[in-house]
Protein backbone atom coordinates (compact mmCIF):
# COMPACT_ATOMS: atom_id res chain seq x y z
CA UNK A 1 0.00 0.00 0.00
CA UNK A 2 1.47 3.52 -0.81
CA UNK A 3 1.66 5.50 2.00
CA UNK A 4 2.86 8.59 0.51
CA UNK A 5 -0.62 9.92 0.51
CA UNK A 6 -1.76 9.39 3.95
CA UNK A 7 1.18 11.56 5.47
CA UNK A 8 -0.77 15.01 5.14
CA UNK A 9 -3.32 13.31 6.87
CA UNK A 10 -1.38 12.87 10.21
CA UNK A 11 -3.58 14.58 12.56
CA UNK A 12 -6.80 13.96 11.12
CA UNK A 13 -9.46 11.98 12.32
CA UNK A 14 -10.50 8.64 10.18
CA UNK A 15 -12.08 5.35 10.15
CA UNK A 16 -10.15 2.75 8.73
CA UNK A 17 -11.44 -0.68 7.54
CA UNK A 18 -10.02 -3.95 7.31
CA UNK A 19 -10.11 -6.68 5.58
CA UNK A 20 -10.19 -8.77 8.58
CA UNK A 21 -12.45 -6.82 10.74
CA UNK A 22 -16.21 -5.72 11.20
CA UNK A 23 -15.96 -2.74 12.75
CA UNK A 24 -12.86 -1.06 11.42
CA UNK A 25 -10.45 1.33 13.19
CA UNK A 26 -11.17 4.39 13.89
CA UNK A 27 -9.04 7.54 15.89
CA UNK A 28 -6.12 9.59 14.90
CA UNK A 29 -3.61 8.92 12.24
CA UNK A 30 -0.40 9.85 14.75
CA UNK A 31 2.14 8.19 11.95
CA UNK A 32 2.89 6.88 8.37
CA UNK A 33 5.98 4.42 7.77
CA UNK A 34 7.10 2.58 4.80
CA UNK A 35 3.88 -0.12 4.75
CA UNK A 36 2.73 0.86 8.62
CA UNK A 37 -0.01 3.15 10.15
CA UNK A 38 0.14 4.31 13.70
CA UNK A 39 -3.80 5.35 14.46
CA UNK A 40 -4.79 6.34 18.15
CA UNK A 41 -8.01 5.46 19.26
CA UNK A 42 -10.07 6.35 23.01
CA UNK A 43 -7.63 3.91 24.61
CA UNK A 44 -5.40 2.28 22.70
CA UNK A 45 -2.67 3.01 19.97
CA UNK A 46 -2.46 0.51 17.13
CA UNK A 47 0.10 -0.28 14.81
CA UNK A 48 -1.79 -1.58 11.32
CA UNK A 49 -0.25 -3.25 8.65
CA UNK A 50 -0.77 -1.67 5.18
CA UNK A 51 -1.63 -4.44 3.08
CA UNK A 52 -3.91 -5.60 5.64
CA UNK A 53 -6.20 -2.03 4.81
CA UNK A 54 -9.46 -2.51 2.55
CA UNK A 55 -10.72 1.81 2.79
CA UNK A 56 -9.82 4.67 5.08
CA UNK A 57 -12.13 7.37 5.50
CA UNK A 58 -11.04 10.62 6.35
CA UNK A 59 -13.29 13.05 8.41
CA UNK A 60 -13.78 16.89 6.95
Amino acid sequence: MPTEMLKEFIGTQCTISLFNDIGGVQGVILAVEENWIKVEEKKRIRIINGDMIRDIAIVK
